[in-house]
């Protein structure tokens, strides 16, 4: 039999991965199995359970124990989104780029996420999880570890400063999301203004449905060209990740 005293830290350690894995894009789908999520989430757990040094106070009463448990599935919540932004993020400027480019093709099904994507969208996103599993897990896993030095086990101080940042950190969505698609944009407007000229010149002319081959011809190759800026903005993002999780746990060591 196990000691009750390891068993309590397992449940603890097992919650704030639980919640990491709510938002990593490898686990969050129904693409993995649940028993392997499962089996990962167990031994992280007890690779968490060996570098904690001090073991918190057992709790004295079920609603004690339920408020510990919420507390560690928040830090692991917190985390896990700190990471899932740069999915968000690719998914926003791939959105602007498809309406930009004139694509709006059928829904596809995204066996990732469990719901409908557009063809564009889906290439961007696995361009994301490609650089991400380029050896950037290692750092998550990493940081995640290093959470229980800055947010032990156990109820510890809030940590306002971390609503600040989860804030600051979503309004960068936009702001990147718009840089990596502004090349579209630009030619997109500049394709629309050549053909409302040319409307104007010659009014009988449709120029409406003129400008959609020219749109889809001249923003495909713009985004082929400009492939290795948003392979550039996600490296330069998931860089900043793992101080990023630490920057959103909202719980801190006295």
């Amino acid at each position: 039999m196990f000691p009750v005293e390891d068993i309590y830290l397992f449940m603890l350690a097992i919650a704030r991965v639980s919640g990491l894995f709510l938002f990593l894009p490898m686990f969050a789908g129904q693409s993995v199995p649940i028993p392997a999520r499962v089996a990962l989430a167990s031994g992280i757990s007890l690779l968490a359970m060996s570098g904690i040094d001090v073991a918190p106070p057992m709790p004295d009463s079920v609603f004690v124990l339920g408020i510990y448990l919420l507390k560690e599935v928040i830090v692991g919540l917190l985390m896990g989104f700190a990471v899932k932004m740069v999915f968000y993020l690719v998914e926003f400027a791939a959105y602007i780029i498809t309406v930009e480019i004139g694509l709006m093709p059928s829904p596809e099904f995204d066996p990732m996420q469990s719901r409908g994507g557009n063809p564009l969208g889906s290439l961007v996103y696995f361009l994301a999880l490609v650089i991400f599993l380029n050896g950037t897990e290692y750092h998550v896993f990493y940081a995640f570890l290093k959470s229980y030095e800055i947010s032990p086990i156990g109820m510890e101080e809030v940590n306002l400063l971390a609503v600040e940042e989860v804030i600051t950190a979503t309004a960068g969505i936009f702001k990147i999301g718009i840089l990596i698609a502004a090349p579209l944009v630009a030619v997109n407007f500049l394709i629309n203004l050549i053909f409302a000229v040319i409307g104007k010149v010659t009014p009988k002319l449709n120029v409406f449905i003129l400008s959609f081959p020219v749109r889809i011809l001249a923003g495909t190759s713009v985004f082929a060209f400009t492939s290795v800026l948003i392979a550039y903005y996600i490296i330069n993002y998931l860089g900043e990740t793992p101080e990023m999780m630490m920057r959103f746990i909202f719980f801190r060591a006295a």
